[in-house]
Formats: C-alpha cells, structure tokens, sequence
C-alpha cells in the first residue's frame, strides 16, 4: 500500500484501504463498520493521503472529542516519516489550545471573553501567531511547540484551516454553528456511530433561570431598560413553565429583542474597566438567534444541577449533517459500532461503497461465549419488583462465575436501581450514579453496573499493561433510550421520508450502538477472550437476531442463565489454560 505506516497489514486492513480509496475516485461515500483493534484509522488516512497526492483534493478528518484527536495524528505523523510531503494542522478548542494555564480554567464563555480582552489590549504573548515549521508527533507536542515558538496554537491552524492540504479536528469544525469548510474536499467522520447525538449537542442552546437574571441585572444596570425588561419576560416564563415549552410563545417573547447594541456596548465598557468582558446576553442572543432560524426545534424546562433550564434540541440532526457535507467530494464514515443500513438510511445515502466487519468474522468464535436468557425482560410493561429481583440473581451468578471484571449495562438509571436493591454483592463495585472508578487501582475481580450510553460504556479501555480487565459483559434489557417528547417529535419529522423505519431510525439506532459499544469494552482484539449474556427474551426474536446475527449466532438459549453455568465454568477454565 502507498504511504501506508506499518509493514504488514493486519486483518482486512487492504480490503479497508481499497474499498475508500475505490470510494474517493469515484466520487462516493464510504460507509465503513469493522471493530475496534483493527486499524482502521491507518487504512483510510492511507487511502486519504494517496489520493490527495495524486489530485490535490484536500483531506479533513474529524473526530468526535479532543481525546480522539491523538489516534488520526499518530498516523498522519507515521504516513509523513515514508516520505508523503504535504501540509498540515491540528485544531481543537480554542480554550483548549491556549497558552494561558491560568485562563483555560474558566468556563468557555467567560475564557472566550478574557481571550478577546487579552488580544484588544495587546497583552497577548503568542497573538498575532507567527508561521513556524512544526513537526508532527502527537497533539499535546504540537500544542507545546507552537507555544514554545510564541505563538498561539489555535489562531495558527485557524489561519491555515482553509490552505492545509490535511486537517485534523474535532467535529465543531465540520458541523458547528459556522459555515462548514467542505466543498470539495475529502471529508473523514470518525465514531460516526455518534454523529447525530454529537450534532444535536452541538446545535443544542441552554440557558438557566439564573444567567438569565443575570443578563437582565446586566442590561438593566448598564441603562438598556427595555431590553432588560423583554429578558424578565423570558425569564419569568421559565420560572414558570414545566416540561414542553410552545415554541412559538418563545418566538413571541424574543421577536422584537435587540441585543447586539447592548453586547458590543457592554463588552467596551467592561473591557475599559478591565473585566472580564464576558456579559450572559451572549447566552441570550443564542437563544433568539436559534429560535428565529429556519431550523426545527423542541423547547422544553428541565433541571441543571437543581435550576430550571430552557432547553432548545434540534429535531433533525441528519439535515443539519447533509447541510454541512453538502458539495464535498466524498465523505468517509467509519466506526466500530455502525449499523450502516439504519444510518444510510437516516443520512438519505445513494452512492456509496460500504464495508462491514462483522463481529464473528474478528473475533474467533472460539475466543467469546454468548448466552441469550430468556427468562426476564426489561420491557417497560413487564418491569416490576419481581421482575427486578430475578434479573439481580442472574447476575449475581454471572459475577461469582466470573474470573475477573464484570460490566453490566443498563438500560436506564430506573431499571439499574431496581436491580441494585435485591443484588449484594461482596467484591469491590462501582455503579454509574456513584464515585469515579480508578482503573489504575482497580482489583483483579470487580463489578461495574453502567448505563447504556454512560460513561462506564463509551470510549473506557478497561485494560493495562495491554490486558484486558474484564471478562464478562452483562447487558441488562435491551437498551432503547427512554421514550421523550422529543424523540418522539424526531420520530414523526422522518416519518414521511422513512415510514413504519422512522422509528428504528430513532430507537433501534441507539440500540444497537449501545449494544455494540458495551460488547467492544471487552473485546478490543482478536486475542480477547470472554462471556457475553443478554438477559432479555427479545434477543431471541427475529427483529433483534438478525440485527445482532454476528454476536448472537450460535448462543446458548436459557430460560435462566444459572443453566449455562457449566459452559461457563468450562469457557472460563479453557481462558485461564489459553492465559
């Protein structure tokens, strides 16, 4: 392979890099879905970088958070170290780029303020930033060097961002509030699994009772009265207003607000005095400007660390998508937990070259042992006291045959505290509603109950020193996300375009991430070995086995797993043997 990092390539690694490379000249999507472990960063920056050498079509490859930043950058420096010339940048948050220690400690709105005040007073060290060569290694050395050189991380890339011939970012880049930067360009979607919920968070606005009597002490005190008094109209309807929020009583009481004169007013004469120029009617203008935008949204109240809130989520988060890629050459989406039938379907997708790893076909068969209970169930008219005390003594079997880390994941917070009062349980354990679990400290054997989509289940390594620190995953129920309002209001908007598959475009999707992303905690290569149980009689209907036919063909079907503890112990003692 051209410019590709290693010598020898790993298990469908060629047919990866192919199948994207096939896809760039033609002109197409790729949709690829192949486990964690497996390379598939190297193999589509590969294909990538090949391809804009041979046509200077610029490459743009986005990650989802920060963290995932160092992957792609690792690979783009080893891509460089064969000889592959080409120009580059890196680019996070501005907040997180900063030379400032002491300022990267505010909150981003106010970080954003004390930024701008800095740079008007020329009091900034590393503005304006100067046009240094700087090597690539990993993200925190690319960030320290251009600060070494004096000159500030973000404006660099920023100034660079439309010239660079690769970049490397986070999604805001792509599918913020700015006008996305990608006609034209090979455009790379990495953990596309979570593009419509990271899109919805991105277009999302918030503001709490509290800012907002904040920003109306604000205007009022620095002489804007009438502005002050249509924001304690807003305010006082938050204070009184409970779950779903009219839209259009919103539009009402924000149709006539005229902040941008008070906000540029306001930030002047706080800068003279040399504050913090940082005013929340900042917060409020987001508000009118979402609300008046063309955009649907669904308004409701909820609580933020026990203060009301209003709430503002998009409804269609795959138009907002296919309005920030619209008249780029190609886009690439690749994850280890896709299912790439329900999100071409979501994203409208015609043309495209797709590539799906099934689980079975990584993971020998031999390496996992999967068992499908169907004696309880999560279902939301069935949950019940008795309900939950059977599912506790499933699971209470599976930890004691387990040799070493159990992760059960849950459904939702309810159905994991009702399994919680009936389990006991001896061994060190953490749950998603307590402490932090230090994986550095953590014990041989122990028991974490998660939440599906929680933080015990996406993006955790549960390993060191290379090995992994589980060996059973637990999935408690199928893992719907809870029925909303608003998910509801997602369901209706696609039902014209989707049908009776609008509502899978919604709940199974999530679902089925879910599932995949517990089942990846334990299984990160092909040498993992380890029991998978599905405590839920749905797994062995048809709608859910076929979705899952890769992870459920050839499971052991119970009507209480307690009757599979005999393979267990054995599947367990052939593991300790292979160790």
């Amino acid at each position: 392979m051209d410019f590709f990092p290693y010598a020898e390539a790993r298990q469908f690694q060629r047919e990866i890099y192919e199948k994207v490379y096939d896809a760039l000249r033609r002109g197409a999507a790729a949709l690829i879905n192949a486990p964690t472990g497996l390379g598939k960063t190297s193999a589509v920056l590969a294909a990538a970088v090949k391809y804009m050498l041979e046509t200077g079509v610029r490459v743009h490859y986005a990650v989802r958070t920060r963290a995932e930043l160092e992957p792609p950058v690792r690979e783009l420096a080893k891509i460089r170290q064969l000889g592959a010339d080409f120009n580059y940048i890196v680019i996070k948050s501005k907040q997180d780029m900063c030379c400032y220690p002491q300022i990267r400690k505010l909150s981003y709105l106010e970080f954003l303020a004390e930024c701008s005040l800095l740079k008007s007073l020329g009091r900034c060290a590393y503005y304006p930033p100067g046009d240094v060569d700087v090597p690539l290694k990993n993200v925190a050395t690319y960030v320290k060097l251009l600060c070494a050189s004096k000159t500030c991380p973000y404006e660099y890339a920023k100034r660079k961002l439309d010239e660079a011939e690769v970049v490397i970012s986070t999604y805001y880049y792509i599918f913020g509030r700015e006008e996305a930067q990608t006609k034209g360009k090979v455009v790379i979607i990495d953990e596309a699994h979570a593009l419509f919920d990271a899109v919805v968070h991105l277009h999302s606005i918030k503001i709490s009772e509290g800012e907002l009597r904040q920003a109306y002490r604000e205007a009022r005190k620095y002489g804007y009265v009438e502005e002050a008094a249509k924001i304690y109209a807003i305010y006082t309807y938050v204070k009184k207003a409970e779950g779903n929020v009219d839209l259009g009583d919103l539009a009402g009481l924000v149709a006539d607000l005229q902040l941008d004169d008070a906000i540029r007013e306001i930030t002047k004469r706080k800068t003279e005095s040399l504050l913090n120029p940082y005013t929340p009617l900042l917060l409020v203008k987001e508000l009118r400007d979402a609300i008046k935008n063309r955009r649907r949204h669904h308004a409701q109240v909820e609580y933020v660390e026990g203060l009301r809130t209003l709430a503002l989520y998009p409804l269609d988060p795959t138009s907002i998508v296919r309005e920030k890629l619209r008249g780029a050459h190609s886009v690439v989406y690749i994850s280890g937990t896709l299912p790439i039938g329900l999100f071409a379907e979501a994203l409208a997708l015609s043309n495209y070259e797709e590539l799906d790893v099934p689980f079975n076909k990584y993971i020998p068969r031999e390496n996992y042992l999967s068992i499908v209970d169907v004696g309880v169930t999560t279902k939301y008219a069935e949950r019940g006291e008795e309900m939950y005390l059977k599912i506790a003594k499933r699971l209470a079997a599976c930890i004691n045959a387990s040799p070493r880390g159990v992760l059960a994941v849950f459904p939702s917070y309810e159905v994991m505290k009702g399994v919680k009062k009936y389990l006991k349980i001896s061994i060190p354990h953490w749950y998603e509603d307590g402490g932090e679990v230090s994986l550095a400290d953590i014990p041989e054997k122990f028991f974490i109950g998660a939440v599906a989509r929680g933080r015990y289940t996406e993006g955790v390594e549960y390993t060191r020193d290379g090995a992994n620190l589980l060996s059973t995953v637990v999935i408690v129920g199928v893992p719907y996300p809870e029925p909303s309002p608003y998910l509801e209001r997602r369901v209706e908007l696609l039902k014209p375009r989707l049908g009776a598959r609008a509502w899978d475009a919604v709940y199974m999707y999530q679902a089925m991430v879910s599932i995949r992303q517990a089942v990846g905690r334990l299984f990160r290569k092909p040498e993992d070995r380890g029991v998978l149980v599905f405590l839920d009689r749905r797994y062995a209907e048809p709608e859910l086995w076929t979705n899952l036919a890769d992870l459920l063909t050839g499971s052991l079907v119970v009507q209480d797993v307690e009757e599979a503890m005999g393979a267990v112990e054995k599947f367990n003692a052939s593991t300790a043997t292979a160790r």
